[in-house]
């Protein structure tokens, strides 16, 4: 998938600021399914969060527009799928996050994260390893 650039609502901030809770639970179904029609979702959602069927096609259709989904209509049911990766929605939302909450201040968010995510020894590995290029990068300039 090629990288999108993201739209991020100016008048929300935290997780709210890409997707709102029903569309964050949208786009996980489709995420994980690829792609999905209407009824695919509901199906989903529907044991959990008791939606109507036409909540769930309006919020889609409202996804398409924002160009988060793209919306194949050549079939009978409508089948969307993501037109923005789930890496590429996390990194917009985060930078939101960072800028116009912590004043551009990675440290807090990081340590957050830390605490707070299910982290194992491969990606803290990982997050070590992402340190010491950045320290590298920082020493070269």
């Amino acid at each position: 998938m090629t990288k999108k650039t993201v739209r991020v609502r100016k008048n929300r901030v935290g997780v709210g600021s890409g997707l709102g809770e029903l569309e964050a639970d949208i786009m996980r179904v489709v995420w994980e399914l690829g792609g999905a029609t209407v009824k695919d979702v509901f199906e989903e959602l529907y044991p959990d969060k008791h939606l109507a069927y036409t909540t769930i096609m309006t919020v889609m259709s409202r996804l398409a527009n924002k160009n988060v989904l793209k919306q194949d209509r050549t079939g009978t049911a409508y089948m969307y799928t993501p037109n923005v990766s789930q890496e590429d929605m996390a990194n917009a939302m985060i930078t939101q996050v960072v800028e116009k909450v912590m004043g551009g201040r990675v440290a807090p968010v990081l340590s957050f994260l830390l605490n707070k995510g299910n982290i194992d020894e491969q990606e803290l590995d990982r997050i070590k390893q992402a340190i010491q290029d950045k320290k590298k990068e920082l020493a070269g300039k």
